[in-house]
């Protein structure tokens, strides 16, 4: 169980991107952040990766406070961001992957059976050779997500990756969470795609920095209808 306690969160510029934010999800579920551009989504993830810390609230995963255990937060959250900053845009595909799957603690063979799966599980096999910086938008958002693959996680974090990517690398990625969901894993996302939203099982509504819904997405059949409503 992953349980997110009244976060908040206010930059130096005195902006409020998070306003007491609660929400609970279990293992084998999927729940998506859905809101317009500063709804304060990504605030959210960064924070729930520890990558941010909050100036109140607490993140628990199997009752461990996240924010005062740093070491078993790496160890259980691994997310995709989809930074292309974050890359070596000199390296290949096979290469990114290796440097990051050593910096996560493998190496030897461990290393290169990892590498070898999550190549093949984001459908990058004809292109490990081929450099960062000579791959297409949907190419770069597999990469990013085969990253994400490296760890062997509980918790794995999606912020809008499916945006602005081909249809033949949504349904990879469509995929890949359905067997994180069949592995038990909790899986969270932010978008402001509506028809990726019906295929969440929880969608939480951030407008301003406040939680102002939930819905189960199995309970509703008008989701478009509703969410229409926030956009």
């Amino acid at each position: 169980m992953l349980e997110i306690k009244e976060i908040r969160k206010r930059y130096k510029n005195k902006i409020e991107a998070l306003k007491g934010v609660s929400v609970k999800i279990g293992k084998g579920e999927t729940m998506s952040f859905f809101g317009e551009n500063g709804a304060g989504k990504t605030t959210l993830l960064k924070i729930i990766a520890t990558f941010l810390i909050p100036d109140s609230g607490k993140i628990l995963l199997n009752n461990v406070d996240l924010l005062k255990n740093q070491k078993y937060a790496k160890e259980k959250i691994t997310i995709s961001t989809g930074i292309e900053r974050s890359f070596y845009y000199r390296l290949t595909v096979k290469q990114n992957l290796e440097f990051f799957g050593m910096l996560n603690g493998l190496l030897g063979k461990a290393l290169k059976m990892t590498v070898e799966r999550v190549i093949e599980e984001t459908a990058l096999s004809e292109y490990t050779n081929i450099k960062y910086m000579e791959l297409s938008k949907g190419l770069k958002r597999r990469l990013d997500i085969a990253r994400a693959l490296l760890k062997e996680a509980e918790v794995y974090i999606f912020d809008e990756t499916t945006s602005g990517v081909d249809i033949k690398t949504q349904q990879k990625i469509y995929e890949l969470i359905e067997e994180l969901v069949q592995k038990k894993k909790i899986v969270l996302f932010a978008t402001h795609e509506i028809e990726e939203l019906k295929k969440i099982d929880k969608i939480v509504i951030l407008q301003k920095g406040r939680k102002i819904g939930e819905l189960n997405v199995r309970e509703h059949k008008e989701i478009e209808t509703i969410l229409l409503k926030y956009v």
